[in-house]
């Protein structure tokens, strides 16, 4: 199984679609905020050259294994979400994602969180797995209001700038969104 190549998912206020080249200005631009750069570990390393590199190549994964989406609202970028590891067999992926500066405290997070959660569920699979560092409480937030269920801590789990740090696994099972 895999998800669909060049899909576009629309939630009631968002547009999921591919990377494009033009998204790699804003993608730049969002590397440089404090909170991307204290959880994202590719933040403190982007380069215009990266940015665009990340656009119209490194984005467009392997749609066996996952999909990434540029989320965009109105008519500019405001973050980036990916359904990533996908386990067609065990029926399960992680979803990862961050939101610009200019669009936080919108509910776009949860809002394309759970858009790419029910589009798994179409694609069969069954759980959506979301791991978030443990004092990333904004992280944290959005999966709860999303409707994930917070399942456990997971040591030195995630990757960011100043090492490895513990995550706090949540789970979201078909059925639940």
């Amino acid at each position: 199984m895999t998800f669909d190549e060049g899909v576009l998912l629309e939630t009631r206020r968002l547009l999921l679609r591919p990377f494009e080249e033009d998204d790699a200005d804003d993608v730049l631009a969002a590397s440089r905020d404090p909170a991307l750069l204290r959880w994202m570990a590719w933040a403190p390393a982007q380069t215009a050259e990266t940015a665009l590199a990340w656009c119209v190549t490194y984005a467009h994964i392997d749609p066996a294994r996952g999909v990434n989406f540029a989320i965009v609202g109105g008519d500019r970028l405001v973050g980036a979400l990916g359904l990533d590891r996908a386990e067609w067999t065990d029926g399960r992926v992680e979803v990862g994602y961050w939101i610009a500066p200019w669009a936080r405290r919108k509910g776009y997070a949860v809002e394309a969180t759970r858009g790419a959660a029910a589009y798994a569920f179409e694609k069969g699979l069954h759980r959506v797995e979301l791991l978030a560092a443990v004092g990333n409480h904004a992280s944290q937030g959005v999966a709860e209001k999303a409707g994930f269920t917070r399942e456990g801590v997971l040591r030195q789990a995630v990757l960011t700038p100043a090492g490895r740090v513990d995550a706090v696994l949540f789970g979201l099972l078909d059925g639940e969104l």
